[in-house]
């Protein structure tokens, strides 16, 4: 009967995984890290991504000697061996899957509760308000007092804690900034929350990551045609100072609607 020794073969997979995935963990292709959350969540995928080569490098290693091992000569019509199993093989690549998966799970719960839970409790920082339409994002900023109109840009100050509480007018939508790897669902009927911190100054881009229509690709701003301003991130000042150019603005247009709606009046 043929056999294939398995210590021996399983130490190449492990060393062929670690080298694919040391290979993808240099070649980097996230993007850049502009939050304070960003670094714990790159962390953790690149600890997934290295168990996944191992893994792969084992089982692919494994099939393409067993593939090559116990193929059947050309006319060879024989019924193959009979095999019972591997007992101790079998609780080895039984327990090993179980706790890596539990390992993840753990860490992916460490790491991305914070933006959700951290939101709930959060009292100081920029509370935004954000609907989701069928094809767009609206922005409300609840401790400012100021609505933006549609197609307005996202303007957030550098190094501030931002709370978003996310609705969805219609269907479900997905507000994501892959800088700040921050993603939540726009759920109708529901309030959603999660916390993130900027740290870069800068413009990034805003992406719907669920498919919500014909329109979903206009809700990404990496792509062309896309009318959604990306978002902005400023200084302090700046922000400070935008802020209170859109109260003026706001005023403005109060007033002028007075006025017009007491000339409507009196004519």
């Amino acid at each position: 009967m043929k056999t294939i020794k398995v210590l021996p073969l399983a130490i190449m997979g492990v060393v062929v995984g670690i080298v694919i995935s040391v290979l993808l963990v240099i070649t980097r292709t996230l993007p850049v890290q502009a939050s304070a959350e960003s670094s714990d969540i790159d962390n953790l995928y690149i600890f997934f991504l290295g168990f996944s080569g191992i893994i792969f490098g084992i089982v692919v290693l494994f099939l393409l000697v067993s593939v090559y091992r116990f193929r059947a000569r050309p006319n060879d019509e024989r019924e193959g061996d009979n095999l019972h199993g591997i007992t101790w093989l079998e609780v080895v690549w039984t327990v090993i899957p179980f706790v890596i998966v539990v390992l993840c799970a753990i860490g992916g719960l460490m790491v991305l509760r914070s933006g959700d839970v951290e939101a709930q409790a959060r009292t100081s920082g920029q509370q935004i308000h954000v609907l989701g339409y069928q094809f767009g994002w609206k922005y409300g900023y609840l401790n400012q007092d100021i609505n933006l109109k549609d197609q307005q840009t996202l303007v957030l100050p550098v190094n501030e804690p931002v709370i978003f509480e996310l609705e969805s007018q219609d269907v479900i939508h997905s507000f994501w900034v892959p800088a700040w790897r921050m993603q939540m669902n726009a759920t109708p009927g529901q309030v959603n929350k999660v916390s993130t911190t900027p740290t870069k100054i800068g413009t990034y881009d805003i992406v719907c990551a669920y498919l919500c229509g014909v329109g979903h690709t206009g809700m990404n701003t990496s792509l062309p045609g896309s009318i959604i301003p990306k978002v902005r991130v400023v200084s302090k000042s700046d922000f400070d100072a935008w802020i209170t150019q859109q109260k003026a603005e706001a005023a403005k247009a109060a007033e002028s609607a007075t006025a017009q709606t007491t000339t409507g009046s009196a004519g």
